[in-house]
């Protein structure tokens, strides 16, 4: 009887630290390197709105993500850093290979590219089915060697096609236009994401496409006090769309890794 309890103790407190050590496991973060935001499209955007973009994504992902910044590592597998070809390489590879290349909104360098992987224009996929896809296999390696320098489970690529009537808007009052100017106005903004699983190498891609997001005075007023400035009001676009992209991340993102 008492080995009986004692292997019953046993088997209870056994039960006991995995159950606990699954649940400590869960409610980690999954570890994500913000590895890229640029711009790939045709249109060209001032830099100064990808590197904004990137910080605005970067905090966004915080509350479900541990964030790691691309400045915060002098190497990868002995290479300086400064090169950052590698992830423009990478994020280029995972436009090319997804279901939305938009070739006629592409750049020169990702049209060369893209042309350089299939030999001709690749068409896109309009019944993409959220599956996620694999990169080359050199890529892979180099992907495995980034997540170890850093330290992290993912990759997030973002390249930002065109902010399209933010465009028009500056062409029409020129580069200081006035919140006056813009209350009411609609924003449209284009872009396609990529999250990399490092371990496996698969990729899970989204699109936002003429996404319009209104600019409201009692909004901003509410967010940024009554001296919002234009910048201001880009961030709330990029903001929005921010949440849009960790949403979709959350609820399919992981899902299709997981898929068979």
């Amino acid at each position: 009887m008492k080995q009986f309890f004692l292997a019953t103790f046993a088997i209870f407190f056994l039960y006991t630290m995995t159950t606990s050590a699954a649940t400590v496991q869960s409610n980690v973060k999954p570890r994500l390197l913000m590895a890229e935001v640029e711009n790939y499209g045709l249109t060209e955007l001032q830099p100064e709105v990808t590197a904004n973009f990137y910080n605005v994504i970067a905090e966004i992902f915080t509350k479900d993500f541990n964030v790691e910044s691309r400045r915060l590592v002098a190497n990868i597998g002995g290479e300086p850093i400064s090169n950052t070809e590698i992830f423009s390489t990478i994020h280029m590879d995972a436009i090319s290979h997804g279901p939305f290349p938009n070739y006629d909104t592409s750049n020169v360098k990702l049209k060369n590219y893209s042309n350089s992987i299939f030999g001709k224009r690749k068409t896109e996929n309009k019944k993409y089915d959220g599956k996620a896809y694999r990169l080359n296999a050199t890529l892979t390696s180099e992907i495995r060697k980034i997540g170890a320098a850093y330290d992290v489970d993912y990759l997030f690529f973002c390249n930002v096609r065109d902010i399209d009537a933010w465009r028009r808007i500056g062409s029409t009052y020129g580069s200081n236009p006035t919140p006056k100017n813009l209350d009411g106005k609609k924003i449209s903004i284009n872009l396609d994401y990529y999250l990399i699983e490092v371990k496996s190498g698969k990729v899970f891609t989204g699109q936002i496409s003429d996404k319009r997001t209104k600019l409201s005075s009692s909004q901003l007023t509410k967010i940024y006090g009554r001296n919002y400035n234009v910048n201001d009001m880009l961030n709330y676009v990029l903001t929005e769309q921010a949440l849009n992209i960790e949403k979709n991340i959350l609820d399919k993102g992981f899902k299709a890794f997981n898929a068979k």
